[in-house]
């Protein structure tokens, strides 16, 4: 790998080369809080959409015992994947697959709970991955999502920024688009709980970028491919602790309704 293969990546290219564990919003406690209040057993089958590295996966496997197909686009990231389920001794639980969130191919009905994490943002075509999840869902299984959105306004030069590194051009949408988009006749929403991300310092973020670049695997890279990662991966890492500063999330369960159910009327708040 050269450092002009290396400049040319964007982050989520990125991911796989310097084996970041790539956690959704929240991360083991989001997985856990999900795979808890699904219900998710040993005869549970579970569709991940856009595993990364596939540390979701390997914890659903790990606290559920349950089957997992785990799918993502980027070949370099599903290779860590799988050697991670190896290490954890989970890999004869899970599928890791190259495939298309909106397109997926599998038969309807299919799956106990579809997680898609954050990454429903990142696709293009949201509205078709998401009438995909709810193909491939059986009726009374979940869809589990946790999508980030904005909790203040980010400058226009933020968003472009952040555009250019993940190569999407994201808009800055708040907690009810998502809880919109997410919710209707056939998803009614079972749990909703909402966060806010901590506010880190730099020195907080160089210490973590610095621990993953000491990784063996990447003293293999030649001396300017090293430095060309080495810079690129920083400045990533220090835009998207600006960015998140701004963001919070929610942990979100839907449930495929085998009828068409109104909205619940009286609903609670915790006391």
């Amino acid at each position: 790998m050269t450092a002009n293969d290396i400049d040319a990546m964007d982050y989520n290219q990125l991911i796989g080369v310097v084996r970041e564990t790539n956690r959704p919003p929240g991360g083991l406690r989001s997985i856990a809080l999900l795979a808890r209040h699904g219900f998710l057993a040993r005869d549970s089958h579970v569709l991940e959409i856009g595993t990364s590295t596939g540390i979701t996966a390997v914890e659903l496997a790990k606290l559920a015992g349950c089957r997992v197909t785990a799918i993502d686009i980027n070949e370099e990231s599903l290779r860590e994947a799988r050697r991670r389920a190896e290490d954890e001794g989970v890999a004869h639980l899970i599928s890791f697959e190259r495939n298309d969130a909106t397109d997926t191919g599998y038969d309807a009905g299919s799956f106990d709970m579809v997680f898609c994490g954050n990454v429903t943002s990142l696709i293009p075509d949201r509205e078709r991955a998401l009438a995909e999840y709810t193909r491939v869902l059986k009726p009374g299984g979940f869809l589990a999502a946790v999508p980030m959105y904005y909790v203040d306004r980010p400058s226009d030069r933020l968003i472009a920024d952040v555009s250019e590194a993940i190569q999407v051009d994201i808009q800055p949408h708040y907690q009810d688009f998502w809880l919109d988009f997410f919710s209707g006749p056939q998803r009614q929403t079972y749990l909703s709980r909402a966060f806010r991300f901590d506010t880190l310092r730099p020195a907080d973020v160089d210490r973590f970028v610095d621990d993953i670049l000491r990784r063996p695997h990447l003293a293999e890279l030649p001396a300017d491919a090293r430095e060309v990662l080495a810079k690129k991966y920083r400045e990533h890492m220090q835009l998207f602790r600006v960015n998140l500063s701004h963001m919070g999330f929610t942990v979100l369960l839907l449930r495929k309704e085998r009828v068409e159910v109104e909205p619940e009327l009286f609903t609670s708040s915790p006391v």
